[in-house]
C-alpha cells in the first residue's frame, strides 16, 4: 500500500503532532489498525471491557485527538472506539478510494465487523454527524441511540461561506487559512482550558502533507429527506451551538424536532462549532444522561425534551 503522506518529512511532521495531540488523552487507551478494502481504519479504544459500546466519528479533518476533552467522561460507563475517519488527513490510510455516501456506509460497517460490534450507539460531530446520520439511515438495526454535534448538512444546507473557506483551506493549505477558517468556526487562539489549537495545527499539517484522495474530496454530502429522517426509528440526541454558523440553528433544531420520531434535542448556550472544547461539560453531562436514558419514548410530533442545554 503506498503511503498515505507525500513525503517522509511530510509523514514524520504529520504524526509528531498527532502524537502531541494524543498526549491530552486522559484516560488509558489502546490502538488497533483494521483491514478492509477501503484502506487501514485507525482505531483508538478506552473504557471498560465489558461496557456498552459507543463509537465516536470526529469532524472533517479534526482526527479521533479532537475527543481528548470528551473521552473521560464518555469512557466512564462504555467502552469507546474513537475512528480515525478514512480519506481525511489522519492515521488511517486509504487503499480504495470513498466515492459516495454508500461507500462511507459499507467503509463504517466493515469498521464495526472487525471490532465485532453489531449494534452499537454512535457519536459524531460536525461531518462525523453526517457520516453517523447517514449509516442511521442506511442501517438502522445497527445503531441503538444516535448523538448528533453540530451536523453538517444533515437538517439544512451548509452555509455559503463554508464552502468558499472550506475551498481556500484545501486549495491554499497555510496557518494562515486554516487559523481563519478554524476562527470562523468558533475556535480562537486565547487561553482556555482545553488546547484546541493542537487539533488545529494537525489539521493545517494534514493538508499540507496528506494525500486526500480526489475522489473522497467530491463526495457531496446532502440533506436528509424528509422521508429518510420521518423513517427512522432510532433515539436521536441533536446538540447544536446557539451561535453556531455553518447553518441557522435553531432551524435546523425545529426540523429535526419536527421530522424525527425519537428526539431530543437542545441549542447549546454560549458555543459555536466548536462547543465539544468550551462546552465540553455541558455537552458530555447531556450526552451521557441521553445514552443512559433508557425510558426515551416517542414524543407526539417529534417534541423535543428542551429547546437549550
Amino acid at each position: 500500500m503506498p503511503s498515505a503522506f507525500k513525503t517522509p518529512e511530510g509523514a514524520a511532521a504529520y504524526l509528531a503532532a498527532y502524537e502531541a495531540a494524543m498526549e491530552l488523552w486522559p484516560v488509558a487507551y489502546e490502538q488497533v489498525e483494521i483491514q478492509s478494502r477501503f484502506g487501514t481504519t485507525h482505531v483508538v479504544i478506552s473504557g471498560p471491557k465489558n461496557a456498552s459500546p459507543l463509537v465516536l466519528l470526529h469532524g472533517y479533518m479534526a482526527t479521533l485527538t479532537m475527543w481528548s476533552p470528551n473521552i473521560a467522561d464518555f469512557s466512564t460507563d462504555h467502552r469507546v472506539y474513537a475512528i480515525d475517519v478514512m480519506g481525511q488527513p489522519s492515521k488511517s490510510v486509504p487503499a480504495e478510494p470513498i466515492q459516495n455516501a454508500n461507500d462511507y456506509r459499507a467503509w463504517l460497517a466493515a469498521t464495526l465487523d472487525a471490532l465485532n460490534l453489531d449494534r452499537t450507539s454512535l457519536v459524531g460531530m460536525s461531518y462525523g454527524g453526517w457520516l453517523a446520520l447517514n449509516f442511521a439511515v442506511g442501517a438502522p438495526d445497527r445503531v441503538q441511540k444516535l448523538v448528533l454535534l453540530s451536523p453538517a448538512a444533515s437538517f439544512l444546507p451548509i452555509a455559503r461561506q463554508f464552502s468558499l473557506r472550506g475551498l481556500l483551506m484545501l486549495f491554499f493549505p497555510t496557518r494562515l487559512t486554516v487559523n481563519s477558517f478554524m476562527g470562523w468556526l468558533g475556535f480562537h487562539s486565547t487561553a482556555t482550558e482545553v488546547d484546541a489549537w493542537r487539533i488545529v495545527d494537525l489539521m493545517y499539517l494534514g493538508l499540507k502533507h496528506f494525500r486526500l484522495p480526489p475522489e473522497t474530496l467530491r463526495v457531496v454530502i446532502n440533506v436528509f429527506s424528509d422521508e429518510e429522517l420521518r423513517e427512522l426509528q432510532v433515539p436521536v440526541l441533536l446538540l447544536v451551538g446557539d451561535k453556531e454558523v455553518i447553518y441557522d440553528p435553531a432551524r435546523a433544531l425545529d426540523r429535526a424536532r419536527r421530522l424525527l420520531p425519537n428526539f431530543d434535542g437542545a441549542l447549546v448556550p454560549g458555543a459555536c462549532h466548536d462547543m465539544c472544547f468550551t462546552q465540553y461539560r455541558l455537552v458530555d453531562q447531556r450526552v451521557v444522561d441521553f445514552l443512559k436514558d433508557n425510558a426515551l419514548q416517542r414524543r407526539p410530533n417529534g417534541e423535543s425534551r428542551g429547546t437549550s442545554a
